[in-house]
Formats: C-alpha cells, sequence, structure tokens
C-alpha cells in the first residue's frame, strides 16, 4: 500500500508589503521610470505565468526585495479584486508604514501615474496562492539560469 506525505508548506513570506499602480504605461516604462525615481534598479523577469510582466529589484542595503507584476494581460487580470489597477508592487522584507508612504508618494510623482495606493492583503483572496506561484516562478528562473550557465 501506498503511504502518502504531506508535506506542510508556507507559501507566505514572513513579511510584505503590497502597493497598487493605477497608469497607462507599458511595463517597461514603468520599470525605466521606477528606476529613474526611486534609488532602484528594477530587471526584466521571465513572464510571470499566465503571460503578466514581472520585474524584480533587490536591495541588499535594506534587505528588501521588490516585485513589479503586472495585473492584466490582453485577456485576464490577475487580482479579480483589483480590476483597476494596472500594476501590483509587493515589497518583501521589514517595510515600514513610513517607508510605504514615501514610496507611494515618489509613484504618485512619476508623470502618467493616476494613482498609486496600499493594498490590503486581506483584501486579496488568492494572496497564498499567489505567493506560492510567485516562488515557484523564481525557483524555476534560477534553476534555469544553473543550466544555461553549465552550457556556456
Amino acid at each position: 500500500m501506498a503511504r502518502k506525505i504531506l508535506l506542510e508548506s508556507r507559501a507566505e513570506p514572513s513579511w510584505f508589503t503590497l502597493a497598487g499602480i493605477s497608469c497607462h504605461l507599458k511595463d517597461y516604462r514603468l520599470s525605466f521610470l521606477l528606476n529613474q525615481k526611486l534609488p532602484a534598479s528594477f530587471r526584466k523577469m521571465d513572464d510571470f505565468p499566465g503571460n503578466y510582466g514581472l520585474y524584480y529589484y533587490a536591495d541588499e542595503e535594506s534587505r528588501n526585495s521588490y516585485y513589479l507584476i503586472s495585473n492584466r494581460n490582453e485577456e485576464k487580470v490577475l487580482f479579480q479584486e483589483l480590476k483597476q489597477t494596472d500594476f501590483v508592487l509587493l515589497v518583501e522584507g521589514p517595510f515600514k508604514k513610513i517607508q510605504l508612504n514615501r514610496l507611494v508618494s515618489s509613484i504618485k510623482a512619476i508623470p502618467n501615474v493616476l494613482t498609486a495606493f496600499e493594498i490590503k492583503t486581506e483584501s486579496l483572496k488568492n494572496l497564498s496562492v499567489f505567493l506560492a506561484d510567485l516562488e515557484l516562478h523564481f525557483m524555476n528562473i534560477k534553476k534555469g539560469k544553473k543550466k544555461t550557465d553549465l552550457i556556456q
């Protein structure tokens, strides 16, 4: 008889903050403007499953990781609760309320950004599924890079 082993998986990072951005910019243009406005250097990553644009920036000094994810593609919206939001900015790591307020203010100051705001995590139904998918996506990206590094 086959035995089933259940592994407890914790999809949520220890702490994270979410911000929503509404604008009419393409993802690459918004990431470029964020790099100029913030002390950041977002890099394009492989698209998130479902063809949603994904940009990543790791701030070693503050120990924060930033993920800029398109909330919509040609056909669907990633977070149904945020239909008017074009991008979601996830900040993983220690991030205080005053830092979030400064970040949101800086984003709002970017030309063509209509608004930026904090997203309450409890308002998103499938957040834990999204976080698990994001973690798996980054694991696959790292695994793919290791394979290509061995080939070269």
